[in-house]
């Protein structure tokens, strides 16, 4: 989980205790609730029945100096197309496509926008639940500041499980194995890029 350590075992629990509550969103809309990010912004989320196409999600972002909105477009209930960003006077700032299923629901809307490179400028990650196992990925744009946009990351996109650590100034990696072993592995930040400085092991009893 960003931005904290994380028992994924239980993490994984959490995930799958929610499917009850989409047995009964897919049949029965409900009013529009109000949900947090992760990285505990507020949300609000309109009702869009189950098939139908819409803005899912519309959560209270700061991004670019200022507050604005992001909305998460696309199929309900979590199929998601398009993350738009818009500034405080519902000027569209940046469209940017994506494919991805996260968590949308009254407890939780599975994206961050806080700074993960340490730059200063809070940043966007998108969690995609499609995919499954115990290495569940972020997808990760960083702020471009000379571009006044966010700019996807692959490497950092490719980490499972990440942490950001600001006290530390590191961003982990947990790699899950078939025998729930854990290797940690650490970077940081050089020149805009992910350098690796060290794994550590954590053997299941």
């Amino acid at each position: 989980m960003i931005g904290c350590k994380a028992n994924w075992t239980a993490a994984r629990r959490e995930a799958i205790s929610c499917c009850a509550f989409w047995l009964v969103s897919f049949a029965i809309p409900v009013p529009g609730n109000a949900s947090f990010t992760a990285s505990f912004q507020p949300c609000e989320l309109p009702v869009v029945a189950a098939g139908r196409s819409g803005v899912l999600a519309r959560c209270q972002v700061d991004f670019a100096d200022s507050s604005g909105t992001v909305e998460l477009v696309g199929e309900a209930p979590d199929q998601v197309h398009e993350a738009v960003f818009r500034s405080h006077d519902d000027r569209t700032v940046q469209r940017i496509p994506v494919s991805a299923r996260p968590f949308i629901d009254p407890e939780n809307v599975s994206i961050i926008v806080r700074d993960v490179n340490f730059d200063g400028k809070p940043d966007f990650g998108l969690r995609d639940f499609a995919l499954t196992g115990l290495n569940e990925p972020w997808q990760f744009w960083l702020w471009n500041a000379k571009r006044n946009r966010f700019v996807f990351h692959p490497a950092l996109s490719r980490l499972p499980n990440p942490e950001v650590s600001t006290a530390a100034q590191v961003v982990r990696a947990h790699i899950v194995d078939q025998n729930s072993n854990i290797t940690i592995n650490t970077y940081t930040w050089q020149d805009g890029e992910l350098v690796l400085q060290g794994s550590t092991r954590e053997t299941a009893r």
